[in-house]
């Protein structure tokens, strides 16, 4: 998990989510650098607030020379208000879809 510094977000507020993510193979980063939302905020041209844009990646993504790896699945808690491409955060779906990754490895 990478939480990142948006929507005025400051490192001390990471404290109230990372009990949202209970899976032991989870790691979480805060990105004070930013590294992980200029890349993504131009692969994915984002607009509007990106509270909740909820990237899942399988096993082989990795982050190369020529940028970040494209996400296997995305969910926007935004979508339909923004009018952004991506399917309206389901918490239940989300989760069924990381299942799914997860069960492939």
């Amino acid at each position: 998990m990478v939480w990142v510094p948006r929507n005025g977000a400051q490192e001390k507020h990471v404290d109230r989510v990372l009990e949202l993510v209970t899976d032991e193979r989870a790691i979480q980063y805060w990105d004070t650098e930013k590294a992980v939302i200029e890349p993504y905020d131009g692969m994915l041209e984002l607009t509007g607030p990106c509270a909740g844009v909820f990237l899942v990646f399988g096993p082989d993504a990795t982050w190369s020379e020529s940028g970040p790896p494209r996400p296997d699945y995305l969910e926007d808690a935004h979508a339909d208000q923004y009018d952004r491409p991506w399917p309206q955060f389901e918490v239940d779906r989300l989760a069924e879809k990381v299942g799914e990754l997860l069960s492939t490895e």
